[in-house]
């Protein structure tokens, strides 16, 4: 008579798929949990509400109304016209140059500024709520040998605020052009 005889020495096959499986997931879990918290590492964007104030051929005011402090060499405006004859058009504000922005009260904003072989620089402090921005008509909207490409009385004037850092859009309000 025949006897069957069995050996059992290996690990059988479902036991070791199931045994890799886990140390992956393991492994994986590890790599994930490092990753994300480099990508924690990034700032955050601040945030601010602001109101605009726009009079024709002359300035726009812009409200700090409130929000975290920035510093004004961290941000930057943009001015973006959505309707009427110079549809579309968005423009770059100049902050760093103080023939252009005047800063309201005294105190906040850019100051210590000096001019030396015709080039101004100026050292930022923090705008917080409370302050505003004062810009130049000219300095707000794309000039060409026409005059400036600025929205008439009545037509709606958008302003953005983008950090600097990360280009985000950090504040948006629109207004309406007054005479």
């Amino acid at each position: 008579m025949q006897t069957n005889k069995r050996r059992e020495v290996a690990v059988s096959p479902v036991v070791g798929v199931m045994l890799m499986l886990a140390v992956t997931i393991i492994i994986a879990a590890v790599v994930s949990s490092f990753s994300g918290g480099m990508a924690q590492s990034t700032p955050k964007a601040p945030q601010i509400s602001i109101r605009a104030e726009a009079h024709n051929n002359t300035d726009i005011i812009i409200d700090f109304n409130g929000g975290d402090t920035v510093s004004g060499g961290a941000i930057t405006l943009k001015t973006f016209i959505p309707s009427g004859m110079y549809q579309d058009m968005s423009y770059k504000v100049n902050l760093s140059d103080s023939a252009n922005v005047i800063y309201l009260p005294t105190g906040a904003g850019l100051n210590n500024c000096t001019t030396s072989f015709g080039y101004t620089s100026c050292t930022w402090y923090n705008i917080q709520p409370g302050d505003k921005i004062q810009i130049n008509w000219a300095d707000a909207f794309a000039v060409t040998s026409y005059g400036p490409m600025a929205p008439a009385v009545g037509d709606p004037v958008d302003i953005e605020i983008y950090d600097s850092a990360s280009g985000k859009m950090i504040a948006t309000t629109q207004t309406i052009i007054l005479p």
